[in-house]
C-alpha cells in the first residue's frame, strides 16, 4: 500500500542524494523485493510471458546500454538507464508481477482509485490557486524532491496565464502522459461519474498536445476493447465536452488554433532531424523527450529494434491472446498500447515515476486472473474459451 501511494499519489516524494532524485517510490519497490520473491516462490513464480517479456527484451537493451555507458565513464547515465532499463523491469515483471496474482481486483482498485482520487484534488487545487494568486503548495520530501524545491515555475509549465495542471508530478507532460496509461485502469475500478469527469478534466488542464493526442488515442482504444460504447450518448456528450474545454483554453494560453497541430512538436523535429543511423547507435546513450529518435541514435537500427521488442511485448501477447484477457488485463494493455503511441512525441521515458508505471501495467497484463488465498483461481470467475486473437470484423464491430 504504502509503494502503490508513493509511486502513484506521491511520485516525486524523496531525498536528494549525489545531485540525483532518490523517490521513496522506487526505494520501497527495492525495500520490498525480499518479500515478494519469498511470496513468488511458495505460489509458482511470475507469468512465462513476464519472464519472456525480461529475458528476452529488456535483457539485450540493457546489456548494450550498459556496455555503451560502462565504456563512456559517464556515472550519471549509468546510475539512470540501470534504474530504467534493468531495475525496474526486474522487480516489476520478475520479482512484484507474483504479487498481483494474489490479490483481489478490490484489493488492487481501492489503493489505485484513492490514490488517483488523491492526485487529481490536488492537481486541480493548485491548478486554481496559480490562477488566482499565482502560488503554488509545495511540501519538500512529499510533493516535491527537495532538488526541484521553487523550480515548479521554471520547467516549462507556464502557458500563457496559465500554468500546466502538474498536480504531485511537478511537470505537467510526465502528469498527463502517466495519468493517460492509466485511464483504462482507472476507468475499470472508478465507479463516481464525478470522479471519472474530473480525472479527464485534469488530462486535459495538463495543457500537453501529447496529452491531448493521447487522451484521442487512449479513447479510442477503450472503444475498441470494448470498455467504452460509443452507442452511449454520454460517451459522444463527454468527447463534445473535452474538445470545447480545449478551445476554450486556447486564449488563456495565448495559442491558436494552428498551434494545437504542431508537425514541428514544440521544437521536439530537431531530435529526429539529428539521428545519424547506424548498426548500434553512437557511443553516447541519451533518450530525451522522443523516445523513439533518442533509442535510434543511442542504440542503432539493431539496439532499438531490440528496445521495441521489450515494449511492445505485452501489447503483442494480449492482440495474440485477447480472448483469454480479463477485462482488467485488457484496461492495461490499452494503456501500455497508449503510451508507446505517446512515446513518439514526448515520453518522459526516464523520469520518475513513468517507466514504473507502465511496468506496472504490464505486471497487470500479465496477471493471470483473480486468485483465492489458496493461490487457485476464484471459482466465480470462468474460464474463459481460447477464442485466438480479436479480429479485423470485431474491432470494427466495436466501432458501430
Amino acid at each position: 500500500m504504502l509503494a502503490m501511494i508513493f509511486l502513484l499519489a506521491l511520485p516525486k516524494g524523496g531525498i536528494a542524494a549525489g545531485g540525483l532524485p532518490v523517490t521513496f517510490g522506487y526505494v520501497m519497490l527495492g525495500a520490498l523485493a525480499p518479500f515478494s520473491v519469498l511470496s513468488a516462490l511458495r505460489n509458482g513464480g511470475p507469468a512465462p510471458a513476464a519472464i519472456a517479456n525480461f529475458l528476452f527484451g529488456y535483457v539485450p537493451i540493457s546489456a548494450l546500454a550498459m556496455l555503451k555507458l560502462l565504456s563512456s565513464g559517464s556515472s550519471y547515465g549509468l546510475a539512470i538507464y540501470a534504474v530504467t532499463l534493468v531495475i525496474l523491469p526486474a522487480l516489476m515483471l520478475l520479482i512484484h508481477a507474483p504479487v498481483l496474482e494474489r490479490l483481489s481486483e478490490r484489493q488492487i482498485g481501492e489503493p489505485v482509485k484513492w490514490c488517483l482520487r488523491f492526485v487529481v484534488f490536488w492537481g486541480l487545487l493548485n491548478f486554481v490557486l496559480f490562477a488566482v494568486s499565482k502560488r503554488f503548495i509545495e511540501i519538500p520530501y512529499l510533493t516535491i524532491n527537495p532538488l526541484d524545491l521553487g523550480d515548479i515555475y521554471s520547467k516549462n509549465n507556464r502557458r500563457g496565464i496559465l500554468m500546466k495542471l502538474v498536480s504531485t508530478y511537478n511537470n505537467g507532460n510526465i502528469y498527463g502522459v502517466c495519468m493517460v496509461m492509466l485511464l483504462p485502469v482507472y476507468w475499470y475500478f472508478e465507479r463516481s461519474r464525478t470522479w471519472l469527469c474530473l480525472f479527464v478534466l485534469a488530462i486535459i488542464l495538463s495543457l500537453s498536445r501529447t496529452v491531448w493526442a493521447g487522451l484521442i488515442v487512449v479513447t479510442f482504444g477503450m472503444i475498441l476493447s470494448g470498455q467504452l460504447r460509443i452507442s452511449r450518448p454520454a460517451v459522444w456528450f463527454s468527447l463534445g465536452s473535452a474538445m470545447l474545454m480545449v478551445v476554450a483554453l486556447l486564449p488563456l494560453m495565448g495559442w491558436t488554433s494552428d498551434r494545437v497541430v504542431d508537425t514541428n512538436l514544440g521544437g521536439r523535429m530537431a531530435q529526429w532531424n539529428d539521428v545519424v543511423l547506424s548498426a548500434f547507435g553512437q557511443a553516447e546513450v541519451r533518450i530525451s523527450e522522443v523516445l523513439y529518435a533518442g533509442l535510434l541514435q543511442s542504440f542503432g537500427i539493431i539496439g532499438t529494434l531490440l528496445a521495441l521488442g521489450a515494449l511492445a511485448f505485452p501489447v503483442v501477447y494480449a492482440m495474440m491472446n485477447w480472448q483469454l484477457f480479463t477485462p482488467l488485463r485488457r484496461a492495461a494493455v490499452v494503456g501500455v498500447g497508449s503510451y508507446l503511441l505517446m512515446a513518439a512525441s514526448d515520453a518522459a521515458f526516464i523520469y520518475p515515476p513513468t517507466i514504473a508505471i507502465l511496468l506496472a501495467l504490464c505486471a497487470l497484463a500479465y496477471r493471470r486472473g483473480d486468485r483465492s488465498a489458496s493461490g487457485n483461481p476464484s471459482r466465480h470467475i470462468a474460464a474463459p474459451r481460447p477464442l485466438g486473437p480479436i479480429t479485423l470484423a470485431q474491432a470494427a464491430a466495436r466501432l458501430r
